[in-house]
């Protein structure tokens, strides 16, 4: 199937809310797709006939069942209006309509990003602070998802070193803050029960990996986007999940606070 055909407005919306939240020309352009998909040009198709269940289904495909009436009436309002209004679908005179010529050729070069729905699910198993992250996907900036987890990581740190009195910690910046926080005991190395002969191999590996994410990822997303390779859904999500690992560590890796009282 050719990459422009939309089997499911469901799977690249998820929901009747995910579908509100995109302006009223990325709703239409999604119902153009679906149409010119099922009804390739000279076929016709009858606003009433989504009144159907048969027909009805076309157009709610991937949409939890319980919101499948109201996602259908909402695509057939402004959404439809929007394409009729630009001459994208053309009523051809006997109730019936038609995608256009200009219709056809705007549903083959909309450029919405269709994210398959197991991808946004896995979002849900991410560090929390990444929950919201499914936006990027559907308006397909997969660099600037990557950017902004890794630069939540980064000030995750920052945080910490500026929580400190250590004048010393407090003037390293970028990877170094890594290893200015693990030299000052502000991070250590978590899962005690590693073997402590092993203990210094393990934190510097620890600490490499920490401080690399910042060198190799955050800073060439941040600043030379532009100059790395697009990624695919599934690429980006990869590098979210070393995201959330790290945030992970970051908060394995904090000492205890002693307790009020504590005479620790």
């Amino acid at each position: 199937m050719e990459d422009w055909k939309l089997v499911s407005i469901g799977s690249a919306v998820g929901t009747l809310d995910g579908l509100k939240a995109m302006s009223i020309q990325k709703q239409a352009f999604l119902l153009l797709r679906r149409l010119a998909t099922q009804f390739a040009p000279p076929a016709t198709f009858g606003k009433m006939n989504f009144q159907l269940q048969a027909y009805s289904r076309m157009l709610t495909g991937g949409f939890p069942v319980m919101e499948t009436i109201a996602a259908r009436d909402y695509l057939l309002a402004a959404p439809w209006q929007y394409l009729v209004t630009h001459g994208f679908i053309s009523d051809n005179g006997q109730g019936f309509f038609v995608v256009t010529d200009e219709g056809l050729k705007t549903a083959k070069n909309s450029g919405i990003q269709v994210v398959n729905m197991e991808v946004l699910s896995a979002i849900e198993l991410l560090d929390p602070a990444l929950h919201g992250y499914g936006h990027y996907f559907r308006e397909n900036k997969l660099k600037e998802a990557v950017a902004a987890a890794f630069e939540l990581y980064e000030n995750r740190l920052n945080e910490i070193r500026d929580s400190t009195r250590n004048a010393t910690i407090k003037s390293s910046q970028g990877r170094d803050v890594v290893y200015a926080l693990f030299n000052a005991k502000k991070l250590k190395l978590p899962y005690p029960k590693l073997n402590r002969a092993r203990k210094q191999a393990y934190q510097q590996g620890l600490t490499n990996v920490l401080s690399g994410a910042i060198s190799w990822i955050r800073n060439a997303y941040a600043h030379e986007k532009h100059q790395l390779p697009d990624l695919k859904p599934e690429e980006a999500l990869e590098l979210l999940f070393v995201a959330s690992y790290l945030l992970r560590m970051l908060k394995y890796s904090r000492p205890a606070l002693p307790r009020i009282g504590s005479s620790k």
